[in-house]
């Protein structure tokens, strides 16, 4: 689509429409209707970030900067978005534009708040259609409720309680991913590494997101193109999770880290939903 949107970034104009031995087998994605959700996602974006405004990716631009004032994040998801047109584009960000376009539903531009967009019907509405399409078990009830109290938190503005919540369930789901299709094996309260794919672990008992992102790596390569399993220092979003969650970094507990983390919990879950099951 092409907007004919005005975004006056001075004066801002009021009115604008618009997954023991044996060999590894990585999984597919899922070719089935409901599965195809995280791809139309993506691809819905992709088209509208080629077709998007001058004035309005301007002011696409300044937002994001600005709230990088409370989340140095911002930047690099400005960054991505600020490429040329045939550049590859972060999975991350390309669902933060899929959640952008709620600007176009606002009369007062001056209204739009990009970080409260998650308390909205669309972005909500799209996440649990993604998640209901997940098949990861036994915990996917217990999940979703834990993941419904994160939004309630969220919405009151109670940051310390629901970025660890976040955090949380980005490791959770990738667990339950890794169970699911047989990389993982639950023994009591232990995770054993089944393929032995990390390298020196006694047992082979998995301890770390780091351990299970590796692994999820050989369930299907695109795992480490998304940021929420990138276990580097890239992103203060990961090179603060663990001080964060231990206690010692009270500094990060804000709305803009939480938004990330729904961003990014939202683009795992999408992601995940697209896996052909192997049970």
């Amino acid at each position: 689509m092409i907007h004919n949107n005005t975004f006056d970034n001075g004066a801002q104009d009021d009115s604008f429409d618009d997954e023991f031995d044996r060999e590894v087998t990585r999984i597919r994605q899922n070719k089935g209707c409901q599965q195809q959700l995280g791809k139309n996602i993506l691809k819905e974006a992709q088209y509208y970030l080629e077709d998007i405004t001058e004035d309005e990716h301007r002011y696409l631009q300044k937002t994001l900067h600005q709230l990088a004032e409370q989340e140095p994040y911002f930047v690099v998801l400005a960054d991505e978005l600020n490429q040329e047109l045939d550049a590859k584009v972060a999975n991350d960000a390309l669902h933060l534009l899929y959640v952008w376009q709620e600007i176009h539903e606002v009369e007062d531009l001056k209204s739009f708040n990009l970080l409260n967009v998650v308390n909205g019907q669309r972005f909500q509405t799209a996440f649990f259609q993604a998640f209901d399409a997940l098949k990861i078990g036994e915990n996917k009830t217990l999940r979703k409720k834990v993941i419904e109290e994160a939004f309630k938190l969220y919405e009151m503005g109670f940051y310390a309680g629901c970025a660890p919540i976040l955090y949380a369930q980005l490791e959770g789901l990738l667990t339950d991913i890794l169970i699911q299709h047989g990389y993982l094996k639950q023994q009591d309260t232990k995770f054993v590494d089944v393929y032995k794919i990390v390298p020196g672990l006694k047992g082979h008992e998995i301890k770390s997101l780091w351990h299970k992102a590796k692994i999820a790596h050989e369930l299907n390569p695109y795992f480490l193109e998304l940021a929420a399993y990138k276990m580097d220092n890239s992103s203060t979003v990961t090179a603060t999770r663990h001080n964060m969650l231990h206690g010692t970094d009270l500094n990060h507990f804000n709305q803009g880290r939480c938004f990330v983390l729904w961003i990014w919990l939202f683009s795992a879950v999408s992601f995940m939903g697209m896996l052909r099951s192997s049970k």
